[in-house]
Formats: C-alpha cells, sequence, structure tokens
C-alpha cells in the first residue's frame, strides 16, 4: 500500500482552513528543507539535474532541488508546495510539475522559472499524469482525460497558460465487453516520453513499454519475457536519449515467494524498435527492503529516468526500502556507477535532465 503524504496533507490543509468559527489549534507548519547535501558535480560532467525529494516519514516535506553540474551549485524550490512530478525544461530555465488546483479538477500542470518565480498553470483537464516537454521546450506532453472516465491519451500544448494549441494526439479505447490491451493509459501516474523526433513512448500497465508516433500508431513494444511466474518482471518509466535512437527505462522483478515484493532492480536501454536490449545497471534487493513494484509513495515517478543532454550519462533512482530512495549515476556504456544523493531517510524522484 502507497503512502498518501501529499493528498494527505493537502485535505489537511483544506479542512484547517474551513474549521468556521469553532476554535481549532493550527497543526505546526511542516518542516522546510535544508540546503541539498554535498554531491559530487563531476558525476554529471555538465548540465542540470532536478528531481522532487520526499522528508523522511516521520517529519516529511516536499522539495524540488536542481543541481546545476555546469556551475557547480544546487538550489531548490517550491519549498512544501505540494508537487509531484516535476519535469525540467530542456534549456534548464523553467520547471513543470502538477499541484492541486482545486477538488474538481484535481492535479493541473503548472510551469514555473525554475527558482520557483512566475508560477502559471496551464492545463485544465479534470485528472492527468506528470508532465514532460517536447525536445525544443515548446510544448508539455501529457496523459490525461478530460472528464472523469477511466481512460487517459496523450495531449499536448504550448507551455503557456492560454494555449489555443492542444492537441489530441492518441484515441485510446476498449471494446464493449472486451479485455483491455496495449497500448493504453489507465493510471493518472502514467508519464509519456517524446523524442526528438516526436515518437512517444510510455509504459503500458508496467507490462509493457510501447512507442508511438505523434498520431497514435504502435511502431514498436517490449515486453519482458514472463516464462517464471515465480518472478514476474514489471517496466517503469521509458525515457528517450536525447538523439530520440534509443530508450532507457527501469525493469524490476517481484518474487512471488516473498509477497511479490522487488528482489531485483535494473536500468535497461534499448533501442527504439525494442531491439539490441542491454542492462546498465543492476542491484539486488533483500526482501526486508520491503521495496514495492512502483514505489511506496503516492504519485508519480518513484521509479524514475533522464539522460544527461550530451547522452554520456544517465541518471535514476534506486529505490532502498518502501519510502527511502536516492539518485544514481551511470555512464551510458554500464560503467562508473555512482550515488549522487545520500540523504538519510528521503526518497528522491522525478528526476529530469537538462542543458542549460
Amino acid at each position: 500500500m502507497r503512502t498518501h503524504f501529499s493528498k494527505a496533507l493537502f485535505l489537511l490543509s483544506a479542512a484547517i482552513a474551513c474549521g468556521g468559527s469553532e476554535s481549532i489549534s493550527p497543526l505546526p507548519a511542516p518542516p522546510l528543507a535544508s540546503a541539498l547535501e554535498s554531491v559530487n558535480f563531476a558525476l554529471l560532467g555538465s548540465g542540470k539535474v532536478a528531481f522532487e525529494r520526499i522528508g523522511p516519514a516521520a517529519t516529511p516535506y516536499n522539495v524540488i532541488y536542481v543541481v546545476d553540474a555546469t556551475a557547480g551549485h544546487s538550489s531548490q524550490l517550491l519549498d512544501n508546495t505540494v508537487t509531484w512530478g516535476s519535469a525540467l525544461s530542456p534549456d534548464g530555465k523553467r520547471v513543470a510539475y502538477g499541484a492541486y488546483s482545486t477538488l474538481g479538477n484535481k492535479w493541473d500542470v503548472y510551469v514555473a522559472n525554475v527558482d520557483g518565480t512566475a508560477r502559471s498553470k496551464i492545463t485544465h483537464f479534470f485528472s492527468q499524469g506528470p508532465p514532460s516537454w517536447t525536445a525544443d521546450g515548446a510544448r508539455i506532453v501529457v496523459a490525461s482525460s478530460p472528464s472523469s472516465g477511466s481512460i487517459f491519451d496523450v495531449w499536448s500544448q504550448s507551455a503557456v497558460a492560454t494555449a489555443a494549441d492542444l492537441t489530441q494526439h492518441t484515441h485510446f479505447s476498449t471494446p464493449p465487453g472486451g479485455s483491455v490491451t496495449c497500448p493504453i493509459i489507465m493510471d493518472a501516474t502514467s508519464k509519456v516520453s517524446v523524442s526528438a523526433q516526436g515518437l512517444l513512448a510510455f509504459a503500458c500497465f508496467t507490462a509493457d513499454i510501447d512507442v508511438l508516433s505523434a498520431s497514435g500508431t504502435l511502431l514498436s513494444s517490449y515486453q519482458p519475457p514472463r516464462v517464471d511466474l515465480q518472478h514476474w518482471p514489471n517496466v517503469f518509466a521509458p525515457e528517450w536519449s536525447p538523439d530520440g535512437t534509443k530508450i532507457a527505462f527501469i525493469e524490476t522483478t517481484s518474487n512471488r515467494d516473498a509477497g511479490l515484493l522487488v528482489s531485483t532492480y535494473a536500468l535497461r536501454v534499448m533501442n527504439a524498435d525494442a531491439t539490441n536490449l542491454t542492462t546498465l545497471a543492476s542491484v539486488s534487493l533483500p526482501p526486508g527492503a520491503m521495496v514495492q513494484a512502483g514505489g511506496g509513495w503516492s504519485g508519480p515517478n518513484n521509479m524514475s529516468v533522464c539522460w544527461m543532454p550530451d547522452g554520456s550519462r544517465l541518471v535514476f533512482v534506486i529505490p532502498e526500502s518502501t519510502l527511502v530512495g536516492h539518485i544514481w549515476v551511470v555512464r551510458a556504456d554500464g560503467t562508473g556507477l555512482a550515488q549522487l544523493t545520500s540523504a538519510p531517510g528521503v526518497y528522491d524522484r522525478s528526476v529530469s535532465c537538462s542543458g542549460g
């Protein structure tokens, strides 16, 4: 079961605000996040990495950190704003993220400067997943549902509040009385990655990695072998390489004898046509770590990956327990695996990379 920190914080704040005339003792403000711990900027080469951090479970907080490897410093923004799914723009000057607008609209996408200023709500769907940027930084891409339906299509629009160019890229549906088959999106935490050529990639039910054209035509699909029912694989977080020729993703294996807890966690890369599969990094997780497929915190991107702009390194999340995880870096040839963040008791997620 996932821990719903973000939703609980929001709903609790709303309840306090609506307390009427009765005397209610306000809860203490959540702790503010401290500056990011010391990190080795050289691991990243050049460019920027942003990620969301959820503080220790006993005193949770939300913050987005930005690590600027080129300048050799880090910063933070939106401290204790309830956000999810943050994504740096390709030029590293803006960040898109999901935040609650109203109970009716649920999560909407906002865009802000990388220092947290000039925040603007840009989407108005009933429900949607975390945002991505197109390679030129002009458009935001989300999996969204305009109404209360369970099917999410891929949409894009200019990254401005009054965009008049909302475009629907897919038209998923389910056959009456029939079984649901991939490609389709039916999960509000699904992120869509967009290649430099405009191709789409996403995980379908954590079962497939599907690659689609900009008009929604299925081009290729990767499904991990499932011949050993005792060790069940799932796939997460596909992310296009900067040149649009490869896709990186997370593949986990869950042990049926251990309550389907994750036993193996791997960063893998394949060609855009789902060929030439390579494992860049793999770690074994003991049953005592209690890592669930998809992660323990509510919200998206508990398992996430990004490419540095020159394609030489990949940055990704490795969970250590249900509510603890950190950022790691590995070279594109599979060498040099190293840990970037290390604060105790935190979960770092929603990692994104950019130039700038």
